[in-house]
């Protein structure tokens, strides 16, 4: 997965809005899609969402929870001062999606489901 820049022209400004995009391989050649629109976002939550999206290997999970020689340092924190700002949630259709996937569920549908358009009654 990757972030794309989507830009477009606002009030004679060029604008640029960031799109999460996964690449996947058809028969007809590899293929981007886009997994969550995240809108305008500054430098650190494009850096929070890359590192987020960057692959992670078991080597580095074990590094992470192994004994260390040096004793762990804790700092005391005012918990009624602690607040969270600009929180983004993008994951949850996405993940929605491949358990419908890995369920067979899109498979079933495909199949239950006749092709064509769907028609909802008005208000």
């Amino acid at each position: 997965m990757f972030l794309r820049p989507l830009y477009r022209r606002q009030n004679g400004r060029r604008q640029a809005y960031w799109a999460l995009v996964e690449s996947y391989r058809t028969q007809r050649g590899p293929r981007q899609r886009t997994v969550a629109y995240l809108g305008q976002i500054d430098e650190a939550d494009r850096l929070g969402v890359q590192q987020a999206t960057e692959p992670r290997f078991a080597s580095s999970q074990r590094r992470l929870f192994a004994e260390s020689e040096t004793p762990p340092r804790y700092v005391e924190i005012d918990r009624t001062r602690v607040r969270v700002e600009n929180c983004r949630q993008f994951g949850g259709p996405w993940r929605a999606l491949e358990l419908v996937k890995k369920l067979g569920l899109d498979e079933f549908l495909k199949r239950a489901l006749p092709p064509g358009k769907s028609t909802f009654p008005g208000r």
